[in-house]
């Protein structure tokens, strides 16, 4: 085992991560369900392919972090910073997403499925072909762009409830 592939595919559901330096490490396959780690900064992670579900990750850092395919159920990111984050194909069913900052954010093929964006950073992110079935946009800023990733039922409630940038 690569000293780089230590912490991929393990069970770190009772882990206590606090005085962990999580910073670019490669957690990919993991099982991260109900983990906190709020308040931390994370960039360059690989968090693909984790169970992520009930987690909190409020208030973190996620800079440039690979989450492709992640099971983020009811996750906790808000206010968390994911710019150029890559969530290609997440399920973030009921996820609490309020004033997170998801700026070039890809999101394409993502569940959302009753997440609340509520005051999100929205400019630049790609929800092409992403599922957004009862989701909250109250207050969410976002740019023509991430407008033109949207379809046309999603785009009249972002427009109704979220501030064009």
């Amino acid at each position: 085992m690569k000293p780089a592939d230590f912490f991929r595919k393990r069970n770190f559901t009772k882990v206590d991560f606090e005085f962990e330096d999580l910073i670019g490490r490669d957690l990919s396959d993991s099982n991260l369900s109900g983990v906190t780690l709020k308040n931390r900064d994370i960039h360059h992670a690989d968090l693909s392919c984790c169970d992520l579900s009930d987690a909190d990750l409020s208030d973190t850092i996620l800079f440039y972090v690979k989450m492709r395919g992640s099971d983020m159920r009811q996750i906790n990111l808000s206010n968390a910073k994911l710019w150029d984050a890559e969530l290609y194909g997440a399920i973030l069913h009921n996820a609490n997403l309020k004033s997170t900052d998801l700026f070039y954010s890809d999101l394409r093929t993502a569940d959302l499925t009753n997440a609340n964006l509520s005051g999100a950073n929205l400019r630049h992110a790609n929800f092409d072909g992403a599922i957004m079935d009862s989701i909250i946009f109250d207050g969410a800023n976002y740019d023509l762009y991430t407008l033109n990733t949207v379809s046309d039922e999603v785009k009249s409630l972002l427009k109704k409830e979220g501030n064009l940038w």
